[in-house]
């Protein structure tokens, strides 16, 4: 796990490997919150499900997992400060900023972000 901060704000997370376990990836404090679970065969992890509360968010976060191909993301926070490439079976969480989206190979990606969907983006 890589952690990218700008200054002193944390703008991202990227995983190429995860260790073995439930592992929380994010701060129990952020709108996404993203585990990594790497569990051997026969494992179990108990069913269960969350009772209804309400959760209020003011800032989206992004996640992106690379099922196939490479891609490049520009960051940005407010200006582009560095770029980082995925790979399939890759995944980057932006949690602050802005970052665009070069396609380098044929990809297939995954985005998720925390809902309800607005008609809110803003061109850097």
């Amino acid at each position: 796990m890589e952690k990218i901060f700008y200054k002193k704000t944390l703008i991202g997370i990227r995983i190429k490997k995860l260790a073995k376990g439930s592992m929380p990836i994010t701060d129990p404090k952020e709108s996404v919150q993203v585990i990594g679970l790497k569990h051997p065969k026969g494992a179990y992890l108990k069913a269960h499900a969350h009772k209804p509360r309400r959760r209020v968010t003011t800032r989206l976060q992004e996640g992106l997992v690379v099922r196939k191909g490479k891609i490049r993301i520009d960051l940005y926070a407010p200006k582009k400060f560095k770029s980082v490439i995925l790979r399939a079976g890759e995944m980057f969480l932006l949690l602050n900023g802005g970052y665009g989206i070069h396609i380098l190979e044929d990809a297939e990606l995954f985005e998720f972000k925390n809902g309800p969907f607005l008609e809110d983006k803003v061109l850097i």
